[in-house]
């Protein structure tokens, strides 16, 4: 599930508090390359299989047996001293002979034979919880996490050596791994015997999605999943460093005299008629979410049922809740309404993906955590397909924004493409501003292209107004194009 997806449906998730931020982090797994000892079932090979059936009708002298099979001497003796190895025969050297023991009859029964041997694997140890594991699933490296934009934890516990690896954990993971992959053939097939020894340990990282959110006391909560389930052995651990280490794991936007002011100039180019259908469709946008969730549920089951039985009424009560539903997102998408902050981010990509010909964004500061490789792919994406991208930034004449973040989108907007971008420094906005061709327009207090400051001075709970009014975008883009000496004709 998308994590804009999950600060949706979990937004009012922890009572008395606000979703005032989301994002997704990377979570420290040790990896340890470890030399396993497995008691492995294996066949026999025909040269043992004949000894051990020479044995059980009584013939015991390895001469006799070399004589029988007209082998070489020397073969017989090699596959002799194997099977004693493995504790399936004994040996009397004088009088050259052989007999079996217990498990050389339970290995000629089965024609099988149980043997101790080594294998490489490699087992994970969670860097929060100590949990050991195996699976197969995506992990990323400490220098890949930047190209997904992932933000690295750093880990709780210690890197592990041999003495903190535990028989009993080890033997747990090997066993809820095999459950999990009951059809898929592996070489931890066996017992395990024991563990041998641990050649290398290094860092990966397990990617989460963190929802964080903030009461009036300043206290914070997080909910934290791995895709759509919820880990709260996470959640605590987070919160612990946090609080108590003063770890700076999480950023949030500055709250200051500029976000304070709450009558700016682009607030005044709404309509007041328009400001008030926007707080009045509030209570109608949740009802029509909670209205969706249930629609969506409703179909999930019949959507099963059908699959069963093909029942062609069922197909048809299918199509209408589809219907449905795609009726009450269009009223909720295109209405004049009131944005939370996980509201902001969707519209920004929607935005870039969808625009015909212009988009502009104004936002005070451009730091890495707005301005990610997302958001950059999709401009250039934009660009490709001839849109205009408009980016006004600057609160003031200081460097406040990530210069290697404009250097970036300088580099992007220096190439030949069928669209332009043009990144002006305004050096005096407090404003924040998106518009899609003369689709819809958002004034709000989310900062689009950054995610910066101390959470001692304050957290961010960002709410903006989203518009279809055309008199409302023609406003903006003429007051836009003023202060940047442009014209927004579309």
């Amino acid at each position: 599930m998308a994590i804009e997806e999950l600060a949706k449906k979990y937004s009012n998730a922890v009572p008395g508090s606000k979703l005032v931020k989301y994002q997704e982090i990377a979570i420290p797994q040790y990896c340890m390359e470890m030399v396993l000892i497995m008691e492995k079932e294996k066949p026999l090979s025909v040269l043992q299989e004949f000894v051990l059936k020479f044995l059980s009708e009584g013939i015991c002298e390895i001469q006799a047996i070399s004589k029988f099979l007209g082998i070489n001497i020397n073969a017989v003796n090699n596959a002799v001293a194997d099977m004693q190895a493995m504790q399936l025969i004994s040996t009397d050297i004088n009088n050259l002979t052989i007999k079996f023991t217990d498990k050389g009859r339970e290995a000629l029964r089965g024609l099988k034979t149980i043997q101790p041997e080594e294998i490489d694997y490699r087992l994970f140890m969670d860097g929060f919880t100590g949990d050991i594991y195996i699976d197969n699933l995506q992990k990323y490296k400490k220098k890949e996490l930047r190209s997904f934009d992932l933000f690295a934890i750093p880990p709780l516990l210690q890197k592990p050596n041999m003495q903190d690896i535990a028989y009993d954990k080890v033997k747990s993971a090997i066993t809820k791994f095999r459950n999990n992959n009951y059809y898929s053939k592996d070489k931890l097939e066996g017992k395990l015997l024991g563990i041998s020894s641990l050649e290398k340990v290094y860092t990966e990282y397990n990617k989460a999605s963190v929802l964080i959110y903030c009461n009036n006391n300043g206290e914070i909560d997080l909910r934290v999943f791995k895709k759509a389930s919820r880990m709260q052995e996470y959640e605590d651990v987070l919160l612990q460093m946090h609080n108590q280490h003063h770890t700076k794991i999480f950023e949030f936007d500055i709250r200051d005299e500029v976000d304070d002011a709450q009558d700016t100039p682009y607030y005044d180019l709404i309509s007041p008629e328009i400001k008030e259908d926007a707080y009045a469709y509030s209570g109608r946008a949740s009802e029509l979410d909670r209205e969706i969730e249930a629609l969506s549920s409703q179909l999930s089951e019949m959507t099963i049922q059908n699959v069963e039985f093909h029942d062609e009424d069922t197909q048809r009560q299918i199509d209408e809740i589809k219907k449905e539903i795609e009726d009450r997102r269009e009223e909720r998408e295109g209405a004049t309404r009131i944005l939370s902050t996980y509201d902001h981010r969707p519209l920004l990509i929607r935005a870039l993906k969808e625009a015909v010909k212009t988009v502009i964004i104004v936002s005070p500061w451009i730091k890495k955590g707005g301005m990610n490789n997302e958001i950059l792919n999709l401009i250039r994406q934009a660009l490709n397909r001839g849109v205009y991208v408009v980016i006004g930034y600057g609160i003031s004449e200081k460097k406040d924004s990530d210069s290697y973040v404009l250097k970036e989108l300088k580099e992007i907007s220096s190439k030949k493409r069928k669209g332009k971008l043009d990144i002006i420094a305004l050096n005096n906005t407090h404003e924040k501003v998106l518009i899609m061709d003369s689709a819809f327009l958002v004034v709000t207090s989310f900062n689009w292209l950054s995610f910066a400051g101390n959470p001692e001075k304050g957290f961010r709970q960002e709410t903006g107004i989203y518009t279809e009014a055309i008199e409302s975008i023609e406003a903006m883009k003429a007051d836009l194009g003023n202060r940047m000496n442009k014209q927004f004709w579309y």
